[in-house]
């Protein structure tokens, strides 16, 4: 392994995010998570791409939101660890709040736009997240803000990113019957 990719393929250690995004950290496979986020850009085109609307706007019990929902929640999310991860990154470490899914997706129109069209809007945001983490410098991985009270590294905040589209993505196969 290179030294100067030894920083993206570290794994973050317990005490650098708050125990409730383990679920999404252990999700992300060994390697890179630069390129691993990279390479879900390609996978979300794939899990996507035969979804017809009817089945996007379809509620599969015991979930409550649509597929499109999720797409939704899913970009809302990007957006939002991108954005402590930026702050963070950059060594901005103003205490940064939580995130409450609900209203995220109550008050935006995950209905009118189709599928393909969401689907594009959160690879949009991958791929842009994607070119930030290769331009951070390395010691800025370790840099530790708080957010939703909670301390949390660059790192960690990496890591999220990709564990958490798995994670959502996971569930979406099964509502499919794509496992």
């Amino acid at each position: 392994m290179k030294p100067d990719l030894e920083y993206a393929t570290k794994r973050p250690a317990n005490d650098e995010a708050a125990e409730f995004y383990d679920t999404y950290i252990r999700l992300v496979p060994e390697g890179n998570v630069i390129e691993l986020a990279n390479s879900q850009v390609e996978e979300l085109q794939t899990v996507f791409r035969d979804l017809s609307e009817t089945d996007a706007m379809t509620l599969h019990p015991p979930y409550t939101w649509t597929i499109k929902q999720v797409v939704g929640h899913m970009i809302d999310a990007e957006r939002i660890f991108a954005g402590r991860l930026h702050r963070f990154g950059c060594g901005d470490f103003q205490s940064l709040p939580g995130m409450d899914q609900q209203p995220y997706v109550a008050n935006s129109d995950y209905i009118t736009p189709s599928t393909d069209s969401l689907v594009d809007e959160l690879r949009y945001c991958r791929q842009a997240n994607v070119l930030m983490l290769r331009r951070l410098k390395p010691p800025s991985w370790d840099n530790r803000g708080i957010a939703s009270g909670h301390p949390v590294t660059v790192r960690a905040l990496a890591f999220m990113l990709v564990g958490h589209v798995t994670y959502h993505l996971q569930i979406i196969r099964k509502r499919l019957d794509r496992q």
